[in-house]
């Protein structure tokens, strides 16, 4: 199907805007980092900048906890998207904001190393990092231990959920959710761009350079690389895996979620119908982006504090034994 008329006329405008001057790396985060500037960002009712402990020095981190987190509140270590090569935590502060204020819990952004300066492994080593650092550290941050989650959206969905691989073994950093937002989770090949329904056309994409820039030579085959070839995905937490209508990535994520779901790990799909890539930053520009932004939200607030059943009782959260 199309989008609707609303969200259409605005994915016009953002098609025909002129792009920037420059052609270089620092170009390309420039505007990246500008274009999600453009963005509001929500009211979140404590925001705090952190430095956490990675393999290879400190990382930058930044605490949101809504007004509704409870204490302990439960967390997601959170991984920005940006094509590996792009994106930070500030530039991401916005898009975070949102899902913070949509799930009622407590999110973690943390920053990795990004290629071409620190390729494959440094991302997910990073992200391993944090989990555990989050994991030790989350009494004295007013957070729950046995509720820490992993999240990341398009690259940081990769991030997110090769970072739930590496930790599925019984542990206190063993996440107890992972939340995938349009991720890529085959890399392999940079799948084609479906036919538009609404005669859009995208700018390329150049996910082919920043695979090349992430990867540098690591076999795109490996579990660690391409989730979605995970040989055995049985021990993997919970997920929620968010796609977009009319993303290139949607049908490996659909695999994904039918991968999970047939080796007995629960699955929320939420499709992003008459969405695309991206869509995380745009609730405030239209309204089914924000509608799909809100799904996310109670899906997580769903896992993490479940509603309670009755009469038989109360049905008890997600949480690490």
């Amino acid at each position: 199907m199309g989008r609707d008329p609303e969200y259409l006329a605005f994915m016009r405008r953002r098609l025909t805007e002129p792009a920037a001057p420059g052609n270089g790396l620092q170009d390309a985060r420039r505007d990246h980092a500008a274009d999600l500037a453009r963005s509001p960002r929500p009211p979140v009712d404590t925001v705090k900048d952190l430095i956490v402990d990675g393999p290879a020095g400190p990382l930058p981190a930044r605490l949101y906890r809504p007004a509704a987190a409870h204490r302990p509140a439960p967390v997601l270590v959170y991984f920005h998207g940006g094509g590996w090569v792009l994106g930070d935590i500030d530039s991401y502060d916005p898009v975070v904001r949102a899902l913070a204020a949509a799930s009622g819990v407590a999110w973690m952004s943390v920053g990795y190393r990004r290629p071409p300066e620190d390729p494959f492994p440094a991302a997910p080593d990073d992200a391993a990092a944090a989990v555990r650092w989050v994991a030790a550290h989350a009494a004295g941050l007013g957070l729950d231990p046995r509720r820490v989650g992993v999240a990341g959206d398009s690259a940081g969905g990769q991030i997110a959920a090769v970072t739930a691989g590496r930790l599925r073994v019984p542990g206190p950093a063993r996440p107890v959710l992972q939340v995938l937002l349009y991720p890529a989770l085959d890399l392999r090949r940079d799948p084609p761009q479906p036919p538009d329904p609404d005669g859009l056309v995208f700018p390329p994409s150049g996910v082919d350079r920043a695979l090349r820039a992430y990867l540098r030579g690591a076999d795109p085959t490996r579990p660690d690389v391409s989730p979605l070839l995970d040989p055995d995905p049985g021990g993997l937490p919970p997920a929620i895996i968010a796609t977009a209508e009319h993303d290139r990535l949607r049908p490996q994520a659909e695999r994904h979620a039918a991968r999970l779901r047939a080796a007995g790990v629960p699955v929320t799909l939420i499709p992003g119908t008459g969405l695309d890539h991206g869509y995380l930053g745009w609730g405030a520009f239209a309204r089914r982006p924000a509608g799909a932004i809100a799904e996310i939200g109670a899906a997580v607030r769903n896992a993490l504090h479940p509603t309670p059943e009755v009469p038989d009782g109360t049905k008890p959260s997600v949480q690490r034994p």
